[in-house]
């Protein structure tokens, strides 16, 4: 049985046409992923290549052929452009405008054989590199937990598969130029596979862009917006399952309580944009004070929370004290202003009868206690007799 090529790249033409606008209209709602303007772009590339072809065959004008195979060809250095997009990986031009320029010469410019072979051969071989290439950058960049990475691989790995076939194919002397591939052909299988290709790779592209937009949509609803820490919400429900692993493993469980000293006279007498840069700089102090492990929010205004799963009273206080001590000295002068900035703290670890509200109120008391001694120092969670009156509000 008989392939007929028009046939066959009609519906490739169409498939590849229609995930070319379906991707196009998906950056119309995801304007900040760039990369789906590349991977729009590949299969337009495609389609207006593939196009050209058909017409060439349709009309039997041959001069057609080297710009439709230069722009078919194109479309796997679009998608590994994409991909490097999407990541935020720097464009390498010289590749992306090189690549299709050297193909586009080959048809012009024989290198000791035939050029039709060689200009058939070179852009074939251009499909498994790149989406190799494009695979790579997809398996290693996993910082997020985007699931429909992985078909999308496989739906490149299947692609460059397929090529790799085509070009075995020529390299056996198998394929004819000047004749149609029979169905059970590496090229034949290339026409079907094709579609599933421009459809499928159209669809994880555009599902991979909504899943990092909805995982972003969690990370803000969970994200003090000012101090990058975890909000209230997100520190306790975090905070509940750490206490509750370290209660079943009978390990310690320390948390401590901040408070920056005076916040309230540093708005008055500075402003709130530099109070606004005071909480950023004290909450980039905690996290570059405390463990991978430990979990660090912002209670509200101008108090922070940590947890440090593991950590006994002890080495909570070591931390605490440390962040207390690293913010004096860097808050002392800030811009040449005399701000003197500092941070009081309470520390508290857990029993075996502690709820995680008990630990806070505890720290908390502790917290209380570093005030009304002086500010500007750590102090540790005591019995319930050191607990203040009921009608003492909290000092600054």
């Amino acid at each position: 049985m008989q392939l007929d090529p028009l046939t066959l790249m009609v519906p490739e033409v169409i498939a590849s046409a229609i995930s070319s606008i379906f991707v196009f209209g998906a950056w119309l709602r995801f304007r900040d992923a760039t990369a789906l303007i590349w991977w729009g772009a590949a299969h337009g590339a495609y389609t207006v290549g593939l196009a050209m072809m058909l017409a060439a065959f349709a009309t039997a004008d041959p001069s057609k052929i080297p710009l439709g195979g230069t722009m078919m060809c194109s479309a796997p250095v679009f998608v590994w452009a994409g991909a490097r997009s999407f990541f935020g990986l720097p464009m390498r031009w010289p590749v992306i405008t090189g690549a299709p320029a050297i193909l586009s010469m080959t048809a012009l410019i024989p290198v000791g054989i035939d050029t039709q072979a060689w200009f058939g051969t070179f852009g074939l071989a251009m499909w498994p590199v790149f989406l190799t290439a494009a695979t790579y950058v997809l398996v290693v960049n996993r910082t997020e937990p985007l699931p429909a990475r992985w078909i999308l691989s496989g739906l490149l790995m299947l692609h460059s598969f397929v090529f790799i076939l085509a070009l075995n194919e020529i390299a056996k002397g198998e394929f004819a130029y000047d004749k149609v591939p029979t169905l059970g052909s590496a090229f034949g299988v290339v026409h079907f596979e094709s579609i599933l290709f421009s459809m499928g790779t159209a669809l994880m592209m555009i599902l991979i862009c909504h899943e990092r937009k909805e995982r972003r949509y969690v990370q803000a609803s969970r994200c003090d917006p000012l101090t990058g820490s975890s909000n209230r919400g997100a520190f306790f429900e975090t905070a509940e399952r750490l206490l509750e692993r370290d209660r079943q493993a009978a390990a310690p469980c320390s948390l401590i309580m901040f408070d920056l000293d005076r916040f309230k006279a540093i708005n008055d007498t500075y402003g709130h944009p530099f109070g606004d840069r005071v909480l950023q700089e004290f909450a980039e102090t905690v996290r570059q004070s405390i463990r991978p492990r430990d979990q660090f929010g912002r209670y509200g205004g101008e108090e922070f929370i940590v947890i440090l799963p593991g950590a006994s009273i002890e080495t909570a206080c070591a931390i605490a004290e440390r962040v207390r001590r690293v913010f004096a000295d860097s808050h002392e002068f800030v811009d040449g202003q005399p701000v003197r900035a500092t941070v009081s703290a309470g520390v508290a670890t857990a029993d075996p009868q502690m709820n995680l509200n008990d630990m806070v109120a505890a720290a908390d008391k502790a917290l209380y206690s570093a005030k009304h001694k002086g500010r500007n120092r750590v102090e540790r969670a005591g019995g319930p007799h050191d607990a203040p009156p009921s009608h003492i509000v909290r000092i600054a």
